[in-house]
């Protein structure tokens, strides 16, 4: 083998393009010819080490062993031409068929090797899960070119599997997971950029493939979506985000105050199946989300083909629940359970009456009392364990806030301590602040001495409210007059899904922190998890009916020691074998595999000669 330079120039340009092939001589009875094994690009080391390449290229893929280079670069070069011209061949090789007669070989065990590992066990739950809902059929329907298709693919799975950026998905993509393999096509030559294109069609698309999954999905799974959940989340930018109008601060979920926010409304069914989503400002109010959200699912999230729409009830919490987002809902012909912002009942009222136990275990006692009022079913709801929390929280404030009045209280007596009286009233303004949740139950007063402050006295004003407030006590009204105190209850804690959602979509899938700066690159990349969001939910529908509740990282990791490995042998002729094959599945791939109705081996074994 030697290496050819090769030099173009295109019609009408000066400037001329170099690119080098690792070449091959070979004799036929006309004479010597040359073919080329592999264009290698345009390489940037010296001539002179041109043939210590082409002879580290070739010992590696035909197995010899007595070449030994001190050149971290010549052979870090070696092995990346050296598998991408074994990969071909083994694109090209025969297919290994399990059912045919023995074949022997003899071979030089001490030339044996095993090379080119990849993962492929969670990659093939991803691919099969992402066929099963016809996610390429779809993409192809839709007019993506069949290298854009692969791509797509990649991304999605990509995300499920690995999720990381797109320059490490790509480096993923090429040098640790088998994904090519089972899409059967070649990254070893994708570039960031095509990652970041596919990522911006696929979000021109976005309202086109939602309504489409969510048709797919209710024929799969027979969903009812008789219950819609509908919550927001935020995440925090790692940047700034000055190239993004909906970067804003707010209120964090992540306690990341330090950070530009978005924040993603999503809409589920009772199944946790996805079923609209929007990427709003950071600092959105959550209640103006609601009437947005709506017109989105009416637009292909839910199948509605009734006059009425009495058969779906629409659970949010409170900070959606305005009387003008109920009255909405009412007018839409919704029905719908919620949190109510105020208290419908007086609690002294409730005091003495006997309440209803719904639910009683080790961990907690869920008692409750129903209210027909106004057209309405107001459900008061006592749990002990959210009792016990909210203790835990009103004491942790009571401690930190009173320990800030007496701050303030030290710095008057303190020398160079602050003492203006409208200072000081501008620090128990800012603690206030701090700590909203019991400083409105305080009186404070604060003496004045000419201008500046004596004296501080605080007291907790009206001990019965405080209590009442961190009582673990709440009301919850539904249009549902229909149901009783158990099924009003379940239906709203089944805003719960919402919550393991987000999670997965933060944690398991990395859609926080956002690195992205762009505004339609931060909305691509918020699809695309939720894409993969799609596909782990399916995937979990299937686990869960076969009793396996694992969580998916658990499972991905697991599933990530079955690989696609090839073996490398010398025969006694002196010709190098390679076969690339799946290892065997062990006993947790097999039980997932089943649970999914999959082989246990995903590929077939192939094999070439050099």
């Amino acid at each position: 083998m030697f290496i050819k330079e090769v030099k173009k120039r295109n019609p009408g340009y000066e400037k001329v393009y170099v690119t080098h092939r690792l070449m091959e001589s070979y004799r036929i009875a006309k004479g010597p010819r040359q073919k080329t094994i592999l264009n290698l690009g345009r390489l940037e080391i010296p001539r002179e080490k041109w043939k210590l390449l082409a002879d580290m290229i070739e010992a590696k893929v035909k197995g010899y062993r007595k070449l030994f280079v001190q050149d971290e670069e010549i052979e870090r070069l070696a092995v990346q031409y050296a598998n991408l011209i074994i990969r071909k061949g083994l694109i090209r090789g025969e297919v290994l068929v399990e059912e045919e007669e023995p074949e022997y070989e003899t071979i030089d065990i001490k030339s044996v090797t095993d090379e080119t590992a990849r993962t492929i066990g969670g990659e093939y739950v991803g691919v099969e899960a992402l066929k099963e809902l016809k996610l390429d059929w779809l993409f192809k329907v839709m007019g993506f070119r069949e290298e854009e298709i692969k791509l797509a693919e990649l991304s999605i799975v990509g995300r499920l599997v690995y999720p990381a950026s797109e320059h490490a998905t790509r480096e993923w993509a090429r040098y640790m997971s088998g994904i090519d393999e089972l899409l059967g096509t070649d990254f070893s030559t994708i570039s960031n950029n095509a990652l970041y294109r596919i990522s911006d069609k696929l979000l021109e698309h976005k309202g086109e493939i939602e309504r489409y999954l969510c048709e797919r999905e209710r024929e799969l799974f027979s969903l009812k979506e008789s219950v819609i959940l509908y919550d927001l989340t935020n995440t925090y930018f790692e940047g700034d985000g000055k190239k993004n109008r909906k970067a804003k601060r707010g209120h964090s979920k992540e306690k990341r105050y330090d950070r530009p926010l978005v924040t993603l409304g999503l809409v589920i069914d009772e199944e946790g199946f996805p079923k609209a989503s929007k990427i709003f400002k950071g600092n959105v109010s959550e209640a103006a989300t609601l009437e947005e959200m709506i017109e989105a699912l009416e637009g292909g999230g839910i199948k509605i083909n009734r006059s009425h729409k009495k058969d779906i009830t629409v659970v949010i919490d409170a900070g959606i629940a305005s009387e003008e987002n109920i009255e909405y809902l009412k007018a839409k012909g919704y029905d719908y359970i919620c949190v109510a912002r105020n208290k419908p009942v007086e609690l002294w009222s409730l005091r003495n009456d006997s309440l209803l136990t719904i639910r009683e275990d080790n961990k907690n006692k869920v008692e409750v009392k129903l209210i027909r009022q106004d057209g309405e079913s107001v459900l008061y709801c006592r749990s002990f364990l959210k009792e016990k929390k909210e203790q835990a929280m009103k004491t942790l404030f009571q401690e930190r806030f009173e320990e800030g009045l007496k701050s303030i209280e030290e710095s008057l007596r303190k020398k160079g301590g602050t003492k203006k009286y409208e200072k000081v009233i501008e620090r128990i303004g800012r603690l206030k602040g701090k700590y909203p949740a019991i400083a409105h139950f305080y009186d404070i007063r604060v003496e004045k001495k000419g201008r500046n402050a004596s004296g501080i006295n605080w007291k907790l004003d009206n001990p019965e409210k405080v209590e009442n407030r961190f009582s673990g006590s709440y009301f919850l009204r539904t249009s549902r007059t229909d149901l009783r105190e158990e099924q009003i209850w379940s239906l709203y804690v089944m805003l719960t899904n919402v919550e393991e959602a987000f999670r997965c979509l933060k944690s398991d899938l990395k859609l926080r922190p956002v690195e992205h700066q762009k505004e339609e690159r931060v909305d691509a990349h918020a699809f695309i998890v939720l894409l993969a969001y799609h596909l782990l939910i399916s995937i979990q529908k299937k686990l869960r009916a076969q009793g396996i509740h694992m969580r998916w990282p658990h499972i991905r990791n697991l599933l990530s020691t079955h690989v696609r490995i090839t073996n490398g042998m010398t025969n006694k002729e002196g010709e190098r074998i390679y076969i690339r094959k799946t290892s065997i599945a062990e006993p947790f791939h097999k039980k997932i595999y089943d649970a999914l109705g999959l082989s246990h081996c995903p590929l077939k074994a192939k094999r070439f000669k050099v």
